[in-house]
C-alpha cells in the first residue's frame, strides 16, 4: 500500500484530517466562549452541537472512502464509523441541552412578563 496515495496532500484522508483539525479548533473556541444567561448558553450549546454534526460528517466522508478502498483493513472503516456515531450522539446531546435552555428561557420570560 502506497502511503502517499492514502495520506498525501489532496487525498481524502488528508482533507478529513484538515477538516477535523479546523472543527476541533472551532470547538475549543466555542467551549471557551463566555456567555451569560440562558439564551446565551442555548446559543453556545447550539454552536457546539453544530460542530459535532460537522465532525460526524467528516468521519462519514472517511468511512465511505475507506470502505471503497482495496488494501485498507476493515478495522479502519469500523473505527471511522464508530467515530461518526460518537460525534452524532454528542451532537444530539448538545441539541437537547440547547432546547432545554431555550425552554427555560422562555418559561422565565413568560413568568416575568418579559418578551423573550
Amino acid at each position: 500500500m502506497d502511503s502517499q496515495v492514502f495520506a498525501g496532500p489532496g487525498s481524502v484522508p488528508h482533507m478529513v484530517e484538515q477538516g477535523l483539525g479546523r472543527t476541533r479548533r472551532a470547538y475549543v473556541q466555542a467551549q471557551n466562549k463566555c456567555v451569560s444567561g440562558r439564551c446565551g448558553t442555548a446559543r453556545k450549546m447550539g454552536r457546539i452541537a453544530e460542530l459535532y454534526e460537522r465532525e460526524a460528517r467528516w468521519w462519514g466522508v472517511l468511512s465511505r472512502w475507506t470502505s471503497h478502498q482495496r488494501g485498507i483493513q476493515w478495522i479502519y472503516t469500523t473505527a471511522a464509523i464508530s467515530a461518526e456515531h460518537d460525534a452524532e450522539r454528542r451532537a444530539e446531546s448538545y441539541r437537547e441541552m440547547e432546547a432545554s435552555y431555550w425552554r427555560r428561557a422562555l418559561a422565565v420570560a413568560a413568568d416575568s412578563g418579559v418578551a423573550a
